[in-house]
């Protein structure tokens, strides 16, 4: 374990089943690659570490520990976790490659690699830190050339100070750091106006670097257009570079994915590789899903490893359950999955000015239930094009659940009821909602009728019969909430903790697509403790990265590519959808592929994207069909055969026409 001032603690138990820990006063340094060697012998441990210095050199100390008992080794209980878990918070950083021998080793054989790639880690994160401090006194040399402002009343001896007095003007930056750094100062100078108040200098960097990002999106799109499109470019990756040290994370995931799609650029793997770490070590969203995907199919020199897979995708489908909590949230929206050459698809994303909207108007004025319900969801989630409206959404909702006749209506009321969602909280009124709805034969009321009792009420055995009752008819949430009385022992009738029944409904919960139902069945797969359940990484990455793709900042960004495609901004539209598509988001990969044919553009992304989008869980028909194809003008029948099979197998009826002609013809 690591302390907060970067002393080691080292914990064991002993064979008498005693815990005891020892710490190691080494107060390890930031920002420095360090590797620790441990080496158990009976009741000693010897610690050994070895810091690499930017310049090649190292710097090794040893500590020695005694436990006066000896240690308990049995590696066969339980399951090895490197970094945090559920029951200890990791560290902000990278762990590096790890080796664990059994019987011991004269010889520990481990070094750094890739040392490219993290070598190139270890310096950009250098030139960033040496930034941000440029960045930093630029805003404080701003800060005092605004303390006259019209809305601060100076003494009139400090005004005759001011005018009179003698003017020292210091050197902030030394002349290297002003050439090195001329960009940074010159984007500083040029978005000035975003840098008013300068209360908050993250806040209002972040603003900066959102703009510069947003820039270099429409630059990117012009680029393939121009003919000094690669000089373009060259400027638009230093842009990125500053806006992702200030920490924009989506300028990170844009530098890999330029780095590796060769999208306008040469590939690089190594770069792309260190701002995909960049940005995944920032907890952002995209990042971690990018990084889990790359690691759970081994694309792009990342290697294929489900353990590392599940580390990311965990991640972002904890981060996934925290967000479904916040519908209110404006930079959220429903994933929809709009394929850009499906007309029909296309046609229900026209927003409140389309025919659908205008008509579900009409009937909800008219009193049509059904209109009353789709128009508040849609109002709700954002979903259809139509922009967020909490309250307009709400006023619907009321409409449709005080008509007393549609229980699903009643329960979606009610639940903005008891929560205070956009209304006021009113219990009495969502407690009498709920049970009409739950005798109109509504299971989900059923489960807000256990949630009711279990948070407001506090009777855990009606509140387990609402869950258990829900659950038998087939309510995800039921379901989970089962699951989590089960987990903790809370079933009355039954009081003992039942992992492997709570597994069973998180698991049954997850297939239905419920979020916290797939991170704890995937927790389970993962470690494989509990009796009967064996360890199955496959499957909870898979679990995961289904939820994770129900996030709705992800949706968010979906839906800002659907509309820059509507507004007929289609280069823009693929540098968005390319993206996305590097998340491993499969209507991302398809759209991408798409733009990428219609513009013709310069790049084999058709090909790369249409490749990916047959890895999914739920492959792309045109994807399969298109790669087909394609190995069959290379005479690879095999693949050829295998893509147009898969595409059979998942209900398309043109892959029939194409399994059987290759079928006759290669005879």
């Amino acid at each position: 374990m690591l302390s907060d001032t970067g002393d080691i603690v080292l914990q064991v138990q002993l064979v008498d089943g005693e815990d005891q820990a020892l710490t190691a006063y080494a107060a390890l340094p930031l920002h420095t690659w360090i590797r620790l060697d441990i080496f158990f012998q009976v009741s000693e441990a010897k610690l050994t570490i070895t810091e690499i210095l930017p310049a090649g050199k190292t710097l090794e100390s040893t500590h020695f520990f005694d436990f006066d008992q000896p240690v308990q080794f049995n590696d066969t209980s339980g399951y090895f976790v490197i970094g945090g878990c559920i029951y200890m918070q990791g560290i902000h950083g990278y762990i590096g490659p790890i080796r664990y021998y059994r019987l011991g080793s004269e010889n520990v054989t481990n070094p750094l690699s890739p040392v490219r790639t993290l070598k190139e880690l270890d310096r950009l994160h250098r030139h960033c830190e040496e930034m941000r401090q440029v960045t930093e006194d630029y805003l404080q040399a701003l800060r005092q050339s605004r303390d006259i402002s019209r809305d601060v009343c100076e003494s009139f001896y400090g005004d005759l100070k001011r005018k009179f007095d003698r003017r020292e003007c210091t050197q902030t930056w030394s002349w290297d750091q002003q050439r090195r750094f001329n960009l940074t100062l010159r984007l500083l100078e040029e978005h000035q106006e975003l840098i008013t108040g300068l209360g908050n200098s993250n806040r209002h960097l972040l603003r900066v670097s959102r703009v510069v990002y947003q820039d270099a999106v429409k630059t990117i799109a012009k680029a393939e257009e121009s003919d000094s499109g690669l000089d373009l470019l060259s400027t638009v990756i230093q842009q990125l570079q500053v806006s992702s040290c200030w920490g924009h994370q989506h300028s990170s995931l844009l530098l890999a994915t330029l780095h590796l799609s060769g999208l306008g650029v040469p590939v690089d793997l190594e770069q792309g590789h260190v701002y995909s770490l960049i940005g995944g070590v920032s907890d952002d969203r995209l990042a971690l899903m990018h990084l889990g995907y790359k690691h759970m199919q081994g694309l792009d020199g990342f290697p294929k490893d489900q353990n590392t897979a599940y580390g990311y995708y965990s991640n972002i489908g904890t981060q996934t359950s925290i967000d479904c909590n916040k519908v209110q949230d404006s930079s959220q929206t429903l994933t929809e999955h709009v394929h850009l050459n499906n007309d029909d698809e296309l046609h229900t994303q026209t927003g409140e000015l389309g025919d659908i909207v205008q008509y579900l108007k009409h009937q909800a004025d008219r009193g049509d239930v059904e209109a009353q319900k789709t128009l508040a969801g849609m109002l709700l989630w954002g979903s259809n094009g139509v922009e967020k409206d909490i309250p307009a959404a709400v006023m619907w909702y009321t409409r449709s659940a005080l008509q007393m006749v549609d229980p699903s209506a009643m329960y979606d009321y009610a639940i903005l009821l008891l929560k205070g969602t956009g209304v006021k909280k009113n219990r009495t009124l969502g407690l009498e909602l709920l049970e009409k709805a739950a005798n109109m034969g509504s299971v989900e009321a059923l489960n807000g009728l256990g949630w009711y009792y279990s948070n407001i009420v506090k009777d855990g055995r009606k509140a387990f019969r609402y869950f258990e009752l829900a659950a038998q008819n087939g309510s995800r949430d039921g379901l989970f909430n089962v699951g989590v009385y089960q987990l903790n022992g809370d079933n009355p009738d039954k009081p003992d903790r039942n992992e492997t029944a709570a597994f069973h409904y998180f698991l049954h919960a997850a297939q239905l697509g419920h979020v916290d139902g797939a991170v704890q069945s995937a927790l389970f797969l993962s470690t494989g403790s509990i009796q009967g359940v064996p360890r199955d990484q496959d499957k909870a990455v898979l679990l995961l990265k289904r939820v994770s793709e129900m996030n709705g900042h992800l949706g968010f960004m979906v839906k800002d590519a659907l509309q820059t495609y509507q507004r007929g901004s289609w280069h823009e539209a693929l540098v968005k959808y390319a993206m996305l598509a590097e998340t491993g988001l499969g209507v991302a990969q398809h759209n991408a592929a798409h733009l990428c044919e219609v513009l013709g553009h310069s790049s084999a992304c058709q090909w790369r994207y249409h490749n990916y989008s047959t890895y999914n869980h739920i492959p792309q028909e045109v994807g399969l069909l298109r790669m087909g194809d394609y190995y069959s003008e290379l005479a690879d029948v095999a693949k050829a055969i295998d893509m147009y099979s898969t595409a059979a197998v998942h209900g398309s009826a043109h892959a029939h026409t194409h399994t059987h002609t290759h079928t006759h013809t290669h005879k």
